[in-house]
């Protein structure tokens, strides 16, 4: 499970749509510890007078202090959690306070300071994801989808994998997220993607068979592949009490993937950020970059161990 949440906030209400995710992740778990954490920026204007600039500083601190003290009477958690203020730049801030305190994750949004500039995709929240060994829970700030733990209905739980191992190095997140919501019903899906055929070359192969008999075959095979492999990993997962169902889409990945989770109203999506043998499908700038912007859902992001 995850026992110690890192939740980096920076003063503006867009950033705080994390709040009702970190409450249901500590609901009826006394284990578990939160850090709100906001990073001051530093100032870093040479012209300025240094005790001019102190008292800045000073005034900053004291009012991102004073602002995460409201978060903590009002979100419910004060009896879990507490409040840390530091001054650095905000992504390496987070990224270096999580590994020196062993955090277990990072739920952070993906806009902050009224969704404009500071936090976001592409600035912040991408360089976390980037940079952070610790898993980063990221919610898309302005997200029509509102979180169901309220109404108590069941979760939706994606995981993608391609056939690798290391795709799969994300299945114990998965268990971790199973039991921190063991008290919803939970509707995990594992899901792979049967990529569009495109024919060799050399075609037309030494088969007796038409071209639309051939495309037909390899899509078929190409189905069975998906649905064995997911199937082996479902007979895995049934051995720690944790039941899946299977889908196989068609397509190109990361468009079936955000077309499966956005038509499906999932909750929650569980994704490495390498697979293939971790060289370059689902790195960055590929099929999770892809499924980051395109979902209209939390993603949870491990980062694949080398």
């Amino acid at each position: 499970m995850f026992h110690k949440i890192l939740v980096p906030l920076d003063g503006s209400e867009v950033a705080e749509c994390v709040l009702p995710h970190v409450k249901a992740l500590a609901d009826g778990n006394e284990r578990v510890s939160i850090i709100f954490l906001y990073a001051v920026a530093p100032l870093d204007i040479p012209l300025i007078n240094i005790r001019y600039r102190n008292k800045i500083l000073t005034d900053a601190k004291k009012a991102a202090t004073s602002y995460l003290k409201k978060i903590l009477e009002s979100s419910g958690l004060s009896d879990l959690a507490e409040s840390r203020v530091i001054v650095g730049k905000a992504a390496d801030s987070i990224v270096d306070f999580a590994i020196k305190n062993k955090m277990d994750l990072i739920v952070m949004a993906t806009h902050g300071l009224s969704g404009v500039s500071r936090w976001l995709y592409g600035s912040v929240a991408d360089k976390v994801v980037h940079e952070s060994p610790t898993p980063v829970w990221l919610i898309k700030a302005g997200s029509s989808q509102k979180a169901p733990y309220a109404t108590r209905q069941p979760l939706r739980i994606l995981v993608p994998l391609d056939g690798s191992p290391v795709a799969e190095s994300v299945l114990p997140y998965l268990k971790q997220v199973h039991l921190q919501f063991q008290q919803y019903e939970q509707d995990i899906i594992l899901v792979r993607v049967c990529e569009i055929f495109s024919p060799p070359i050399g075609y037309p192969p030494p088969l007796s068979m038409s071209w639309e008999e051939y495309i037909d075959y390899e899509k078929n095979r190409c189905l069975d592949i998906c649905r064995s492999y997911l199937q082996r990993v479902q007979r895995r997962l049934a051995r720690n009490d944790i039941k899946v169902r299977i889908e196989v889409p068609e397509g190109n990945p990361a468009e079936a993937l955000i077309d499966l989770i956005n038509k499906n109203s999932i909750n929650l999506v569980i994704l490495s950020t390498h697979g293939r043998t971790g060289f370059s499908r689902w790195a960055f700038g590929s099929v999770a970059e892809k499924v980051l912007k395109g979902a209209n859902c939390p993603v949870l992001l491990a980062r694949v161990k080398k």
